[in-house]
């Protein structure tokens, strides 16, 4: 089943929770960039494999959680 965040409004704490290296799985579908650089996030789904950037394994933030709407679009 996919697991999915709504769009949280006041807890931007818990999105910093959510971290993951190159090369495992993405824990939470969602807007992921690589530590420090938000603006360079990337539109991944749970299950997928975390990517390189910039040819170099990184640790990933979750910026954005998906709502179902975003699933659909």
């Amino acid at each position: 089943m996919l697991r999915i965040v709504g769009q949280p409004a006041v807890d931007r704490s818990r999105r910093s929770r959510f971290v993951a290296g190159t090369g495992s799985h993405c824990p939470i579908s969602g807007i992921w960039a690589p530590a420090g650089e938000a603006e360079k996030g990337l539109q991944l789904l749970e299950g997928s494999i975390m990517p390189v950037h910039d040819n170099s394994a990184v640790d990933w933030q979750l910026v954005q959680g998906l709502t179902r709407r975003d699933l659909r679009s």
